[in-house]
């Protein structure tokens, strides 16, 4: 990553939800590139203690659909990095209103206020629910797409957004497609990652529940990887493109809580509850687009990240 970070500098950055899980690691590496970043944030989920105190730092707390310093900040900004979102497929069933407003007119404001500037390359951070159920895995970036819940479509029509402004605008836009993405800083509430739920419940030495059978395969990938993909995705991605990002890795969930349990040390029941709605049973990506046009290689297996997660928590 190291090449990759030294071909920001001195670039200046914005980083959309730059204070929430993903976009915090991200807005960490670009400051350590050199960058100059400013992170725009509701604080609906992100924290101001997931950032660093840094004078290369500037922290604007605000909605991105109504906030109407945009354009004036746009017009000095090298890249950007747009992962402000409502995140959830369950909380959109209920939210189904912020979930539109974040996702889709947030984008549609942002890509809208890059037109005509300055800006090299706009990464917008899209999710592998668009998908939704797999009709064969690997699941490559051409795989047909039938959203299963409203945020997986607010993704899509969002991505969808991001394709044409390229195309009819001219906009450097690229979008990446996350699977299932874990890591520190860790976020415990309901609708956060099964990663940091089960890490929650081991640490109280409470039951691990699995929904379903335990069958759901899932693609998981550590927040590092997609850091580096989004630096990778800046430098060399291919306007109007979309990559898959993942590690090609299929893990059930039941493996997953066995796994996690090893890791922690923990003898903890495991709870069988009936599967939820708007979920889907299989995601593992095909990330050879990635490879070949970015060069992006996952770097850290999942026992590996899991142990460095519980490392950090003990």
């Amino acid at each position: 990553m190291t090449r990759e970070r030294s071909s920001f500098a001195p670039a200046r950055c914005l980083v959309t939800g730059g204070a929430g899980f993903i976009g915090s690691n991200l807005t960490r590496a670009l400051l350590a590139a050199g960058c100059e970043v400013t992170v725009v944030d509701d604080l609906s989920t992100g924290k101001r203690e997931h950032l660093p105190a840094e004078p290369r730092l500037t922290l604007v707390a605000a909605d991105l659909a109504s906030w109407r310093g945009l354009p004036r900040l746009l017009a000095r900004t090298d890249y950007v990095f747009h992962l402000a979102a409502q995140v959830g497929n369950v909380l959109s069933l209920t939210r189904t209103e912020r979930d539109a407003r974040t996702n889709v007119l947030g984008t549609v404001r942002l890509l809208a206020a890059c037109r005509g500037t300055g800006v090299k390359k706009l990464v917008y951070s899209s999710s592998s629910a668009t998908f939704g159920e797999a009709q064969r895995l690997p699941i490559d970036e051409d795989h047909p797409q039938q959203p299963a819940s409203f945020y997986a479509l607010s993704k899509l029509t969002a991505e969808r957004y991001a394709g044409l402004a390229a195309e009819l605008w001219g906009l450097p836009a690229v979008s990446l497609r996350y699977f299932n993405v874990y890591g520190l800083p860790m976020e415990d509430s309901e609708y956060t990652g099964v990663i940091s739920i089960y890490f929650g419940r081991l640490q109280r030495g409470e039951a691990l529940i699995v929904y379903g059978d335990g069958g759901q395969v899932r693609d998981f990938v550590q927040v590092g990887d997609v850091v580096r993909a989004n630096l990778l995705a800046a430098l060399r991605g291919r306007p109007g493109a979309v990559y898959n990002i993942g590690t090609g890795v299929a893990t059930s969930i039941a493996e997953l809580a066995r796994t996690m349990r090893e890791v922690a040390g923990r003898e903890v029941d495991v709870l069988m509850q009936p599967a939820r709605a708007g979920e889907v049973r299989r995601s593992v990506a095909d990330i050879g687009r990635a490879r070949r046009e970015l060069g992006y290689e996952p770097e850290i297996g999942l026992r590996q990240g899991l142990d460095e997660i519980w490392q950090s928590l003990r």
